[in-house]
């Protein structure tokens, strides 16, 4: 009987290029060969690489562990997108987190959530939701899985993370946003109001922080915390784990802004409502980048328009983009303009 294996190598929620191979084993020999290939990321062409696969593997004996057992998960982090996941789907997203957090590789999703009738189309998906919950997984660009059938039935899932750096580097990376992280959290606000943590969080963001299109790490919160240089995802990213850790829910949106330009911003839940942040919008650096025919006029360096919003000022200009369900954000209590005195309800005219 033939054993067929095919193995996927994914790019974080990104776009798929290339062409999938698979090749035939015999069962009868104790191991069978699984060809790899390599999507997207950046690479100018699809690499390829085998493996072997034992029946130790497929009866699940594990190896020993090469490496020291290490574990990056926040425990101040909301699980926004984990809420809206059936049990099956949350018994991967654990799956999946655990795979990530501890940096390990070919690793098997819960046999149950087969048996619930998820197939490998439902790992991007949940996927995305793990990194929009945990932007601590900052290491973390993208996944590979190993798909075994028997007689064209899927009866195994093997995942494994993409990671940027090597475990070390890791290390001293996460050491590092530890460091810068717990400086800006030293200084934050104390009390109950949230207003003033997120506001905090947002100037201090925004002052410290350059919007570069080339930031190296730009896609996450090291590039914010340590380079201070990064581009939307950072800047998202940083204030979602600064926030969480204030203990102000936070979590990642993805979507596009005019004209049709990828973005991300930050939903929050403070003194019980919900509202909209985007700090890289609120940040003249972004702003000055975007100018096409720039006057050079001075312009402030924070702009409180988009310091918690309602979805119907975010909608003027964004639009949310992942599939997991938003909340309709309506209170104004602690809009920037409203609690700081600067809205005007009314307009008077007074005779010259």
């Amino acid at each position: 009987m033939a054993l067929l294996l095919a193995v996927l190598l994914l790019a974080a929620c990104g776009p798929r290029q290339g062409e999938m191979t698979s090749q035939e084993g015999d069962a009868l020999a104790g191991e069978a060969r699984a060809d790899t290939v390599d999507y997207g990321g950046g690479a100018p062409q699809a690499a390829e690489e085998s493996r072997i696969v034992t029946w130790q593997e497929l009866l699940g004996v594990e190896e020993e562990a090469s490496e020291p057992a290490v574990d990056y998960t926040d425990p101040y982090a909301w699980e926004y997108c984990f809420q809206y996941l059936d049990e099956p789907r949350q018994q991967w997203y654990r799956d999946i987190q655990q795979i990530l957090a501890g940096f390990k590789q070919d690793q098997e999703l819960s046999p149950a959530g087969l048996e619930a009738g998820l197939t490998e189309e439902d790992i991007d998906q949940i996927f995305c939701y793990v990194l929009a919950d945990h932007p601590e997984y900052f290491y973390v660009d993208g996944y590979r899985y190993t798909r075994f059938s028997r007689l064209d039935k899927l009866v195994k899932i093997e995942f494994s993370g993409s990671y940027t750096y090597s475990m070390q580097e890791c290390a001293d990376r996460w050491a590092q946003i530890q460091e810068e992280a717990g400086k800006l959290l030293a200084q934050a606000p104390q009390g109950e109001d949230d207003y003033e943590k997120v506001r905090y969080i947002y100037e201090t963001l925004i002052c410290n922080t350059d919007y570069v299109l080339d930031a190296p790490d730009n896609q996450n919160l090291y590039s914010v915390l340590v380079n201070r240089a990064s581009v939307c995802q950072g800047y998202a990213k940083a204030a979602q784990y600064l926030l969480n850790h204030l203990g102000v829910p936070c979590v990642l949106i993805q979507g596009q802004v005019e004209p049709g330009e990828g973005h991300a911003w930050n939903l929050l839940l403070l003194n019980g409502e919900y509202y909209y942040m985007d700090a890289t919008w609120g940040d003249a650096s972004y702003q000055q980048t975007q100018e096409q025919e720039g006057d050079g006029g001075w312009m402030p360096q924070v702009n409180y328009d988009y310091l918690c919003v309602t979805t119907e000022q975010l909608l003027r200009t964004h639009v949310p983009g992942q599939d997991v369900p938003l909340p309709e954000c309506t209170a104004t209590r602690d809009n920037y303009y409203v609690r700081e005195g600067c809205l005007f309800s009314s307009l008077e005219e007074t005779a010259p």
